[in-house]
């Protein structure tokens, strides 16, 4: 018994705790604690870091794996010894009689001897020799085995998995606490710098509040020392003699009947009035953002601190706009339209006389600046800006090298008009344009200002003077009639 219980213990120090069998080709973690390798490499599946131990839960930062050749030697001797235990039967006695278990008991399940197999227990039970039972069922435990391990694999493929999306859990949580952070700190050097500026506002205000008061309080004094000279060469009369006191009486009158001032003004001093009437508009609209933070996603203020506080106001300059394009009133809008009714536009070195195009009246050459055009269900136009140089003369080239840097919708296409063209694989198809120019990053980027997501970037030297470049692409039997029109900054509001 001694010699069978030995062996045993050797079996289990040789078999590997994931597959529960002797250890194939097994390695040691940085823990100290081994398995097989198919079996641990298949317990880190789908892992990029921080592995943890199956057996001790420690972690691992990298995938450190050493062969364990002491214990591999140990699990072919297990297995020899596992051999030859099982031709030591007659070593195990039966506890009723004393006699080495030489047969099974199949109605029982058990190991009997012989005479166990004469006794009126056993008389009619099928009974078979030990070497044929464990033949039997090796069989049949081997036959177990197979779907075990298919359960075993699901089982660790399913905990790899949970693993993993434990891992892809905090990396995203961090990726957007750090988002959040930066976002925060951007808010806050926002909000510093606008109180500085509110402050001078303030400052200021307070000065020309005081100043005009100042002025008012001077002119008074003036006007009150006039009036006590006046009751005081009044009072001096009433006491003279009737010759002193009617000597000049007329020219006295007078001035006593002419002595009117001009009242000035009075100045209020309800900074309230005057300070709100300077407050910034981007001032207004983060104040009511951050009022009503709590009922909003957290990406509309992330896409204000991006897109919204850079939001300029621009117009259509009607100098550069090709004789066939009609501009609204407002210069916010322009469409293909007919030459007939604009004929009469003088021709200059500004005007687009080939392409259907029109600039903005403004121009950039520092900081960022955002603005928005709806597009609508058009389908050919062109959005972006373009150097305050460029021809409008002639055939004209939409790329960087010819000063544009502009995106392109042509029936159903879209194109980032680099050299040569890039196609846009969009899903969804942009009704409103974002157009953010970064001229200290030397960046254009293009967004679907709806859905706010990210259409293209252009990366260049920005060093010229920049203007926004509108094309409503040609209007043809009434296909693509709509307008590009300009979104109002009123409407961050």
């Amino acid at each position: 018994m001694a010699a069978a219980n030995t062996a045993k213990s050797l079996q289990d120090e040789a078999s590997c705790s994931i597959c529960l069998d002797y250890f194939t080709d097994p390695v040691i973690t940085d823990c100290g604690h081994s398995f097989c390798r198919s079996c641990i490499t298949l317990s880190w599946k789908g892992l990029d870091k921080n592995f943890p131990c199956p057996h001790c839960r420690a972690i691992s930062q990298q995938r450190k794996l050493k062969s364990n050749r002491q214990l591999a030697n140990m699990t072919e001797i297990a297995k020899k010894l596992s051999r030859y235990s099982e031709k030591w039967p007659e070593e195990i006695l039966c506890e009723e009689h004393e006699e080495k278990l030489k047969l099974f008991c199949e109605e029982d399940q058990k190991l009997i001897c012989m005479v166990c197999d004469k006794s009126r227990n056993h008389k009619s039970h099928t009974v078979i020799p030990i070497e044929e039972a464990v033949q039997e069922y090796k069989e049949k435990f081997t036959d177990c085995l197979k779907p075990l391990r298919k359960k075993l694999e699901a089982i660790l493929t399913f905990k790899s998995s949970e693993e993993k999306k434990a891992q892809e859990l905090m990396s995203e949580t961090e990726n957007k606490r750090q988002k959040i952070v930066s976002e925060f700190e951007d808010l806050h050097q926002f909000l510093s710098e606008q109180k500085q500026i509110l402050l001078v506002q303030l400052k200021e205000e307070e000065q020309k509040i005081l100043q005009r008061i100042g002025e008012n309080v001077t002119q008074l004094e003036k006007q009150s020392s006039s009036l006590m000279q006046l009751i005081s060469e009044i009072e001096g009369k009433c006491q003279q003699p009737a010759t002193e006191l009617l000597k000049d009486v007329k020219d006295t009158l007078s001035r006593c009947q002419k002595g009117e001032f001009p009242k000035p003004e009075a100045v209020s001093i309800e900074m309230k009035k005057y300070f709100q009437l300077s407050y910034p508009r981007q001032y207004i609209i983060l104040k009511k953002l951050i009022t009503k933070f709590g009922e909003l996603h957290f990406p509309e203020l992330e896409w204000w601190m991006r897109f919204g506080k850079n939001t300029v106001d621009v117009t259509l300059d009607p100098e550069t706009a090709h004789p066939e394009l009609v501009l609204s009133e407002d210069r916010k809008s322009v469409r293909h339209g007919d030459r007939q009714k604009n004929q009469k536009l003088l021709d200059n070195p500004q005007r687009f006389d080939t392409g259907v195009c029109v600039l903005g009246c403004e121009s950039f050459t520092l900081g960022r600046h955002y603005w928005e055009v709806e597009v609508g269900d058009k389908t050919r136009w062109d959005l972006g800006v373009c150097k305050d140089s460029v021809s409008k003369k002639g055939t004209i080239t939409i790329t960087p090298g010819d000063g544009y840097w502009a995106v392109r919708l042509r029936d159903g296409d879209y194109w980032a008009l680099t050299s040569p063209s890039t196609e846009l694989p969009l899903t969804e198809s942009p009704r409103a344009v974002g157009i953010l120019l970064d001229c200290k990053a030397g960046k254009v980027s293009f967004y679907n200002a709806d859905e706010k997501s990210h259409l293209f970037t252009f990366t260049d030297t920005l060093r010229e003077k920049l203007r926004p470049y509108f094309c409503p692409g040609v209007n043809r039997a009434g296909k693509n009639a709509g307008i590009l029109k300009i979104r109002p900054v009123s409407d961050w509001e």
